[in-house]
């Protein structure tokens, strides 16, 4: 059972999502919030396993209270929800520690889905908002990949350590943090929330 808050500004829209998810048997939502100081007070008192987080509220806006919650190491996954496509939204709100971005516009139809994948240990990106991650040159960076590499990539985005790794594919955890930097030049990513943003949006993840 998935122990779900929901922190939105906007009441009906709020309800709606709470009318949607009570009536699956696996979700359990215990409270909601109108802003992020409430959202932040929320999640300290019912200790839900999942935060259903708004972008843009009052008081304190949803990538502050991400950062806020990672900063004190609550044990919460957190589904950022927005009306914004534009992937400098996604990448920041992973970059604050969401484990999900779920637009708006499609929240009746992902969000079910994107629950069952985050309790599950993966990550979830709308489809319409993923798409827009892909860049001009992206099939090339693809392909300059190694299967290896590729292996790799895929495991990062499942939320492996090093060491897991390492296990998983019978290497030392030396090789997998050369790889890791090469993959990284590869693909021009400075941190490993843009190594999981990249294989969302090509893919590369199981669903």
């Amino acid at each position: 059972m998935a122990r779900v808050v929901i922190a939105d500004d906007h009441a009906i829209f709020r309800q709606g999502l709470k009318e949607l998810l009570s009536g699956e048997p696996s979700i359990d939502v215990l409270g909601t919030a109108s802003n992020g100081a409430e959202a932040l007070s929320v999640v300290n008192t019912l200790k839900p396993d999942i935060l259903i987080l708004d972008i843009s509220m009052p008081i304190i806006d949803g990538y502050e209270v991400a950062r806020l919650i990672r900063q004190q190491n609550v044990p919460v996954k957190i589904l950022m929800l927005s009306m914004h496509k534009e992937p400098a939204s996604v990448k920041k709100a992973m970059s604050v520690g969401a484990d999900g971005y779920v637009l708006k516009e499609d929240a009746f139809d992902d969000l079910v889905s994107a629950i069952k994948a985050v309790t599950s240990g993966k990550r979830f990106i709308s489809s319409s908002a993923g798409k827009l991650l892909d860049t001009p040159d992206s099939n090339e960076s693809e392909d300059r990949l190694s299967p290896r590499e590729k292996e790799i990539v895929t495991l990062i985005a499942e939320g492996k350590s090093t060491k897991e790794i390492a296990a998983s594919l019978g290497i030392s955890a030396k090789t997998v943090e050369t790889h890791r930097q090469r993959i990284m030049e590869k693909l021009g990513c400075h941190k490993a929330t843009e190594i999981v943003l990249y294989a969302v949006s090509h893919g590369m993840t199981k669903k």
